[in-house]
């Protein structure tokens, strides 16, 4: 073998651009540096003269390189592939890197060289922590609506509790406020509802629950009683049986529906909740509406997950409990330019495949309601 074979194959690795280096193992097993790449020196900031004959304790000092050599060492032992991950400075800062040893053994199976490369994984552990953080986070805000919504029970219990009393001795004077005493009774028996899907909330981001059968008017219906109990906006719903997670479908079109009245700034806003088939085993919803549409800060909370501070929690968490299904969700305008436009799938079978959302839709609110805009146009 030529005494510049060492050499040559030295030359060869500063063409790699990915950061490795040689150990030489002597008869002790003690493994030294023989050499380091351009790519390592450039990354490490360092001189090959550091490197060349020394250990790791004595290039990295007993902080980091006592940890290196230990491992080195296990490859030796192991003659085997060996990957460990160690934290180093590289310059001013400190990276961790994740570092894979190759062995090199003589014909009695001996190991005398040590090949290394090195893979900066840095990113991946902020990208890791950054995450358990916002699991952390998103837990916190989960337990923390939980225990606020276990707390409303009370009260909305004891105006259940004051409305029957007043209910008892009341006298009609035919002025309607019977009819407002009774409003009042139903709104707060489907808020206590209400209270009680949010308590729920945390199971159905977990475990499946039961799919059962549902009519997606009916369930328009209770929806607009408790979001819009004065009657002021209206919903036109398809009038389909569903097969699915009648819970999941429940807080999401809740909150959407709730967002699209807190933001259409109409005093008579017009929606529409249309269904069709996505596909064998998904049911598209498409919510529309005539307020004023969307601003950028709406559409990327929905399609990016940033944040809306006007909009709450409701946003935010049907967009998880979606994903969290396998489902879907997509917002934007109109394309006439009038109202905001919102695409739900999510897993569910309509009983009837033969029956389309055209061949019945109902109306929920009194008929004096302004002009309707055409549900099944361009825009809806």
């Amino acid at each position: 073998m030529p005494d510049n074979y060492l050499d040559d194959q030295f030359a060869l690795l500063d063409c790699i651009p990915t950061p490795v280096f040689i150990l030489n193992v002597d008869g002790q097993g003690i493994p030294t540096y023989a050499h380091c790449n351009l790519p390592l020196l450039s990354y490490l900031a360092r001189e090959l003269s550091d490197f060349v004959g020394h250990t790791a304790p004595q290039v990295f000092g007993p902080e980091f390189g006592d940890i290196a050599f230990t491992e080195q060492r296990k490859a030796i032992a192991s003659r085997s592939q060996h990957q460990f991950e160690i934290t180093l400075h590289t310059g001013d800062q400190l990276r961790t890197v994740r570092t894979t040893l190759f062995p090199q053994m003589d014909q009695d199976g001996r190991v005398v060289r040590l090949v290394g490369s090195v893979q900066d994984i840095s990113s991946e552990e902020i990208a890791q922590t950054t995450q358990e953080k916002l699991n952390e986070i998103s837990t916190e805000v989960e337990q923390f609506i939980a225990m606020a919504a276990h707390d409303l029970r009370t009260p909305m219990r004891n105006i259940m509790d004051l409305a029957d009393m007043l209910h008892e001795d009341f006298e009609d004077q035919g002025d309607e406020k019977l009819g407002l005493l009774n409003l009042l009774k139903e709104t707060a028996e489907k808020s206590m509802d209400l209270i009680s899907d949010v308590l729920s909330y945390a199971s159905t981001l977990g475990p499946v629950s039961p799919n059962t059968s549902y009519n997606l008017a009916e369930l328009g219906k209770d929806l607009m009683l408790i979001l819009d109990p004065k009657g002021a906006h209206q919903l036109i719903c398809s009038d389909i049986n569903l097969n699915g997670e009648k819970s999941v479908m429940q807080i999401a079109l809740r909150n959407l529906i709730d967002n699209a009245i807190k933001h259409g700034q109409r005093d008579r806003l017009t929606l529409c909740c249309t269904a069709r088939l996505d596909g064998e085993n998904a049911v598209e919803i498409v919510l529309t509406d005539n307020g004023v549409g969307f601003e950028n800060p709406g559409i990327a909370f929905l399609e990016t997950g940033t944040f809306r501070t006007d909009s709450g929690y409701g946003l935010l968490a049907i967009r998880k409990l979606i994903t969290a299904r396998g489902g879907k969700i997509s917002a934007q305008n109109n394309p006439s330019g009038q109202g905001s436009r919102i695409n739900l799938s999510l897993p569910n079978q309509i009983d009837d495949p033969k029956q389309t959302v055209s061949d019945s839709r109902i109306s929920i609110r009194p008929a004096s309601t302004d002009r309707l805009f055409d549900p099944m146009s361009s825009s809806a």
